[in-house]
């Protein structure tokens, strides 16, 4: 199966409608046929390396390591690759949607994580692992949406692996979380453009001047995302020496 097969397969499969877990069953099938082979993966690669117009088609990430390969236009969902260099390991972090991960090159292991608390404490997370799988090429693992879908994969191959993720329609856009276990704590994380601009709102928490409080202020007037207006909320509380706001 080469990539313009898997995507008509892709969009038939979610033509059909399934209920959520039998989606995903398909899906785990159909990504198990794309990352069998490698061979298709050359054209990607090659655009990346030789193409400076086809970099341009990449939009910012949360992670560095990312490659666009397809976004359907509805948008229904997303093909997207990822270089994991030697002994990687992505922090531990939620999804937006559902999807489905299989392994092209190398492997990789994955620990999902079940959240023990209810959400409802801002900033905090009690998480319990499940044990580790390894993926070798052609194999594969489901992906649920939001605190049903927390984990972290890593690269255990000697050298370079490569993942291919597919994601089917966001329920939640704009961050993901990081969670640390060992703190308990969890916390948004967006796209590197958007964090520079929440990491300047978080900042505004501890200057000590007028012009931060005011500038804060008058963020919450300006048509920001929702969840950069939740940062300048907690940025105020903080300020005030309150409680985080969970607005």
């Amino acid at each position: 199966m080469n990539l313009n097969e898997f995507v008509e397969s892709f969009e038939t499969l979610l033509k059909e409608q399934h209920l959520l877990d039998e989606q995903i069953r398909q899906g785990r099938i159909l990504i198990s046929q794309l990352t069998s082979s490698g061979s298709w993966f050359q054209d990607s690669l090659a655009s990346l390396i030789l193409d400076p117009k086809w970099r341009k088609t990449q939009k910012p990430s949360i992670w560095p390591n990312e490659i666009t390969l397809y976004r359907s236009a509805n948008p229904e969902f997303v093909i997207l690759a990822y270089i994991w260099e030697p002994g990687m390991v992505d922090t531990i972090h939620d999804h937006g949607s559902w999807g489905v991960v299989g392994c092209l090159f190398g492997a990789m292991d994955e620990i999902k994580y079940h959240r023990l608390d209810d959400g409802s404490r801002e900033g905090f997370a009690n998480l319990s692992p499940h044990l580790p799988i390894v993926m070798n090429p052609g194999q594969s693992t489901g992906i649920l949406p939001l605190d049903r879908g927390i984990h972290r994969l890593g690269n255990v191959a000697e050298g370079y692996s490569v993942t291919i993720n597919v994601y089917g329609k966001s329920m939640r856009r704009g961050y993901i979380h990081f969670f640390y276990p060992d703190e308990m704590s969890v916390v948004p994380v967006y796209p590197h453009t958007t964090q520079k601009v929440a990491l300047a709102i978080r900042s505004l928490a501890d200057i000590d001047a007028p012009w931060a409080n005011d500038l804060l202020h008058s963020a919450l007037h300006e048509p920001l995302p929702d969840y950069l207006i939740r940062e300048c909320h907690r940025a105020l509380s903080r300020r005030e020496g309150g409680k985080e706001s969970a607005a």
